[in-house]
């Protein structure tokens, strides 16, 4: 990157809201996909699991949206003169990482359910 053009602050929380997008549009495609596959094996009931798995695309989709958000005052609060290295101001916060535990949570939890049922579907 050259000196002559700097990354804007706002750059950051604008890949950051992307990433989450990205990331919420594949549980959503992951749960479809899943419930389609799964169906003649688990029956209808895997539709409800479905759509469990499509709301938690949605709370993935705005609690990116929400981090953006919070992130872009961050950095505007932190470079009010748009200068690297400004300092940050007293009562400036930037998001916490609840929702980043929280997702990997969900993922490590989704993952052992999925290998128990593929060992249990083997062992039966």
């Amino acid at each position: 990157m050259s000196a002559a053009s700097p990354v804007p602050p706002g750059a950051q929380p604008e890949r950051t809201a992307l990433a989450w997008r990205r990331t919420s549009l594949s549980v959503a495609v992951g749960a479809l996909v899943a419930g389609r596959v799964l169906e003649p094996w688990a029956g209808p009931g895997v539709w409800g699991l479905t759509v469990l798995g499509l709301l938690g695309a949605v709370a993935l989709d705005r609690a990116g949206a929400h981090r953006a958000t919070v992130w872009t005052e961050f950095v505007d609060d932190a470079h009010p003169d748009r200068g690297p290295g400004a300092p940050v101001p007293d009562g400036a916060r930037a998001p916490g990482g609840a929702s980043l535990a929280a997702t990997a949570l969900a993922a490590t939890a989704l993952g052992v359910a999925a290998l128990v049922a593929v060992l249990r579907h083997a062992a039966g």
